[in-house]
């Protein structure tokens, strides 16, 4: 088993310095970085400071010790050296957004593993396009499954307004064989911080809390083609609650979560 197959266990510390990056305002030197590497082409990029790993950007910010980290290459080597630096992690209030594929393991079932790939790559590479464009967070791929967030570091007060029409936008993607994908947005605390392998030789960001859980069991209860977002989500975008909101009974929430399906209908439109 390799370090980045290991159990990962979250560690604590530094605690305001990650609440003044991913928190209301974010580190300065950081926003600084956020702002001029979303100029420079092209995606992939680094999960932190944003920094192009591709193309004639990567080629330059690799000349300047920002080329991938031969331990993490979600991360730049100065992303990495951080990481190493300084574990630990904070609560923040930000939004989180799961989006997952309807009936992969039926499709699995019929299809060549090499359509399969195919298939689950190309939703994987549209849906991180897409959110990105909206100023998300990706922080891990499950599978068929993206986990973003909207941290008011990377996204400003705005956080909860751009996950919203991040979801959106994924119940739009089309193409010749449209994936059928649910979406589940939701706003609330969340501790975000350093996970690591064992003997601390591998370090990787990662989110805990009830939010997180219930913005995954929001996308399981999406239908295909929609995002069920909650009124926490809704109220945080400073945008009315939709009438037909409704309480949903979700698997490990004491009490119930109001939320509302937004659903995109033939040719992208949303109903």
């Amino acid at each position: 088993m390799s370090e980045q197959d290991a159990p990962l266990e979250r560690e604590d510390g530094n605690r305001e310095l990650w609440a003044t990056i991913f928190g209301p305002g974010g580190h300065p030197v950081l926003s600084k970085q956020h702002w001029l590497h979303r100029k420079l082409p092209r995606d992939p990029r680094c999960r932190l400071c944003l920094v192009p790993f591709s193309g004639l950007g990567g080629w330059i910010m690799g000349k300047r010790g920002k080329a991938p980290s031969s331990r993490n290459p979600h991360y730049c080597a100065a992303c990495d050296g951080f990481l190493e630096t300084f574990p630990g992690g904070a609560e923040v209030e930000m939004s989180v957004l799961f989006v997952d594929v309807r009936g992969s393991v039926g499709a699995a079932e019929t299809m060549p593993p090499a359509d399969v790939s195919a298939r689950i790559n190309g939703f994987l590479e549209r849906g991180t396009a897409l959110i990105t464009a909206h100023d998300g967070f990706i922080m891990a791929f499950y599978g068929d499954c993206i986990v973003a967030v909207f941290p008011p570091g990377f996204c400003g007060e705005g956080h909860a307004q751009k996950a919203i029409a991040a979801a959106k936008a994924l119940c739009r993607i089309e193409g010749d064989d449209p994936v059928p994908l649910g979406v589940g947005v939701h706003t609330g605390p969340v501790y975000i911080g350093t996970v690591q392998a064992a003997r601390g030789l591998f370090r990787d960001v990662s989110i805990f809390g009830h939010a997180v859980n219930i913005c995954a069991r929001l996308a399981a209860n999406a239908p295909p083609h929609s995002a069920v977002i909650s009124a926490d989500c809704f109220i945080a975008a400073g945008q009315q609650v939709p009438e037909e909101a409704e309480n949903y009974t979700l698997k490990g929430a004491s009490e119930g979560v109001r939320a509302a399906v937004v659903t995109a209908a033939p040719h992208g439109r949303l109903a």
